[in-house]
């Protein structure tokens, strides 16, 4: 599903990755783990392409990123979602209207953007707050409308960067049980955090780096 091979990212003359080489197969859940710069973000925007590689190889769905024309790049976002920990929601938007945002975009018929956005927030249990607002909402609850907007549209695979960074124990806790059902789905999922207590006892694989390098792997 995800293959990267010797890639090596570089800003600068500053190294991000260095020769970096691993896989993600499909219907995996699996957590991107290391401290505050040591390439977790870069990583993870190399896959969607908001970045490029200097050098290697990454595949995604089939598709190898480094021949990808720029017409393409629309396409393979269209089978990624994406999870910032920043949430970007739009404040003048119901929670309804920021889920849709997306369908909205491909010109999807109004019957069907209303059937998917309930879905996805019936995933992420949030569908009794449809129209409320986002600065209603706790913390927890407008990272869970992220989610429901990164799973709207079904993608293959859902990215998550710091997802529980800004939220308290427990609610953290109960956005990773949101990840867990949505890969039971079937979705791969590939979580960007430096808090190993999200992933431990979860006997999920973890891929570990250290300022742009991996260093290993192990089972949470």
């Amino acid at each position: 599903m995800i293959h990267f091979h010797n890639v090596t990212k570089e800003y600068e003359n500053q190294t991000a990755l260095r020769n970096i080489t691993f896989s993600v197969g499909k219907g995996e859940m699996v957590f991107i783990t290391g401290h505050s710069g040591s390439g977790k973000t870069t990583l993870l925007k190399l896959i969607y392409l908001a970045e490029k590689i200097d050098k290697g190889s990454i595949s995604v769905s089939g598709w190898e990123l480094e021949k990808l024309a720029e017409s393409g790049i629309p396409f393979l976002r269209r089978n990624i979602g994406i999870v910032f920990q920043d949430f970007k929601l739009l404040a003048n938007r119901n929670v309804f209207e920021n889920v849709a945002l997306a369908l909205r975009i491909r010109g999807m018929g109004e019957k069907e953007i209303k059937g998917k956005v309930f879905e996805a927030l019936k995933t992420v249990y949030l569908r009794h707050k449809t129209d409320s607002y986002p600065k209603a909402l706790s913390g927890g609850e407008q990272q869970k409308v992220v989610i429901a907007r990164a799973i709207v549209a079904d993608p293959t695979v859902l990215l998550a960067d710091e997802p529980t960074g800004n939220l308290d124990p427990d609610t953290a806790s109960g956005i990773i049980r949101t990840f867990k059902e949505i890969n039971a789905c079937g979705t791969t999922v590939l979580i960007a955090t430096h808090n190993r207590e999200l992933f431990r006892n979860t006997g999920r694989r973890v891929i570990k780096l250290d300022a742009g390098n991996l260093i290993g792997e192990e089972l949470g």
